[in-house]
């Protein structure tokens, strides 16, 4: 495994000696256990605001102390989200976060539910993970010895520009910086050319000229300044950020019965938290962005929001069976393919072809 070993081994060693009981906990319950966690990205309200309360006070006091969680975000252990998969199997954490576009070129069927254009409220999204949560359990729990606890998503993708634009349709020909590569096939179904910028570097690459347009959140988007390097920006939502929180296998089946049962249904209601609060940043994300109340005068932008019209909404929809789900069969296979018309399709009325 090379690098990835040697990484997963400094990790290990690392969440040892993060891990290490303090003088509080050694007040704890004897069976108290320490459990390590990688979930999100510094700085993000939802992991701020949702994740880090949950599993620093909320999971202690469910379990009647008998866990003990130290969290962690990807950046501050060291870890790159495309290597979650193999950290879970590796049992370096027993609970970790994987991010569905992180891990597409690996395991594209993790992303499907996740895909551009599947849907455009939190309503539809919430019907095509139900459908396709089966799969995702089953790739996880067989190819990577993870049990699937919760999934969870974050505020919409959407297009941020720093010129105007009259609809997504009218894009042809700018560089748009893209999040995933099922991203990169809806951009290049527009005519645009897709590039990979990395999240902290945009401001810099619209500087430098590198970037004419950018997808990610919105509410992430205004926290970084894009407001100030773009002027236009489209509410079409483009994906969702979905992830998948999961456990490793065996550290999960060592809990004893009456702590996994606390922990699901603390689970539970995590997710729903998380399912809300995508939707509430959703808005304050495209208010912050058009200057508008209830976001903070001072993050407040003054961008366009470009409307697409009944015609240019129904025109972007369709590049999702004509673009979208065409380019992630191809990378998926038939099998999955397949399985995503036997179960998604027929809930969004969209099919795979290939």
């Amino acid at each position: 495994m090379g690098a990835l070993g040697q990484m997963l081994r400094l990790l290990a060693g690392w969440l040892v000696l993060a891990g290490l009981p303090s003088a509080a906990a050694l007040a704890q319950p004897a069976d108290a256990l320490r459990v390590r966690v990688i979930s999100g990205f510094a700085g993000v309200r939802q992991f701020e605001r949702h994740e880090v309360p949950f599993w620093i006070g909320r999971v202690p006091a469910i379990t009647g102390g008998r866990l003990l969680p130290t969290v962690l975000t990807f950046d501050r252990a060291g870890i790159d989200p495309q290597h979650m998969l193999s950290v879970m199997r590796n049992g370096v954490v027993t609970f970790g976060v994987i991010e569905a576009n992180a891990v597409a070129m690996v395991e594209p069927e993790l992303a499907a539910a996740d895909l551009p254009l599947v849907a455009e409220d939190l309503v539809g999204l919430r019907q095509a993970v139900t459908a396709w949560q089966p799969v995702v359990t089953g790739i996880l729990n067989d190819r990577y010895g993870a049990d699937m606890l919760a999934t969870f998503v974050r505020p919409p993708q959407v297009m941020f520009c720093n010129r105007a634009f009259a609809s997504l349709l009218d894009l042809a020909g700018r560089r748009v910086r893209v999040a995933s590569v099922n991203q990169s096939d809806l951009v290049m179904a527009l005519g645009a050319r897709p590039l990979v910028v990395p999240f902290d570097r945009l401001i810099e690459a619209f500087h430098e000229g590198r970037l004419d347009c950018a997808i990610t959140g919105a509410l992430p988007g205004n926290g970084i300044g894009l407001h100030r390097v773009t002027s236009h920006i489209s509410a079409l939502p483009l994906g969702w950020a979905m992830s998948f929180l999961a456990a490793h296998q065996g550290s999960w089946a060592a809990l004893p019965g009456e702590v996994q049962a606390a922990m699901r249904l603390g689970l539970h209601e995590l997710e729903s938290e998380m399912w809300r609060a995508a939707e509430e940043e959703q808005a304050l994300g495209m208010a912050c962005n058009l200057g508008r109340p209830p976001c903070p005068p001072a993050e407040r932008g003054a961008m366009v929001l470009v409307p697409e019209s009944v015609a240019s909404r129904g025109a972007v929809r369709a590049l999702l069976t004509a673009a979208v789900l065409p380019g992630w069969a191809r990378r998926c296979g038939i099998t999955c393919a397949e399985r995503w018309n036997s179960t998604v399709g027929p809930v969004l009325g969209a099919f795979a072809r290939w």
